[in-house]
């Protein structure tokens, strides 16, 4: 009966989740075209003042964004991306894909490198600090039920106290 009652909620609480979660992701991946667009936009503006010689190196910020704000998936798009905008609108021959120099190669395999780099260097920083907090709310509960159980007078409230923490962390009824 009981845990019955809680599956819909549960259920609701999922849902709700995972459309979080896939609208997080086009967020994710829409930034990540907008950082290469405001690039471009960026690059096209420097190009006719100081030459193409440098331009490439306007998509590297792009791609470092992408890949620490949004991981993996975001990053090598805007790797790619950025490799296939600056191919596009700078080197000669303009508005092809066509990449005629080493230097062209090079750039795209630099920023697809720089993406999977800092994505992975990233998501390792994203993880410890999950992990630090998690540890931290751990060290916090283990610290406010000894200070309840050092502040109990009888068995009788450390018996309550054991009880109720138990029924905090695992939403259960408990007897001592």
């Amino acid at each position: 009966g009981g845990a019955r009652a809680h599956l819909p909620a549960m259920t609701e609480a999922l849902v709700r989740h995972a459309s979080t979660s896939i609208v997080m992701r086009i967020q994710a991946y829409a930034g990540a075209i907008a950082l290469i667009a405001v690039s471009t936009l960026a690059g096209l503006w420097v190009a006719p003042r100081w030459g193409t010689d440098a331009v490439d190196m306007i998509y590297l910020p792009a791609v470092l964004a992408a890949a620490a704000l949004w991981g993996l998936g975001p990053a090598l798009l805007s790797g790619v991306g950025a490799g296939l905008a600056y191919n596009f609108f700078f080197p000669e021959p303009v508005h092809t894909f066509r990449m005629n120099r080493a230097d062209d190669i090079v750039t795209v395999v630099v920023l697809l490198t720089v993406a999977l780099v800092t994505s992975k260097l990233a998501a390792a920083i994203r993880d410890q600090a999950r992990l630090a907090a998690a540890h931290a709310a751990r060290n916090a509960t283990i610290a406010g039920f000894a200070h309840h159980l050092l502040s109990s007078s009888s068995e009788e409230e450390v018996a309550r106290s054991a009880c109720g923490e138990l029924n905090r962390l695992f939403q259960c009824n408990a007897v001592l």
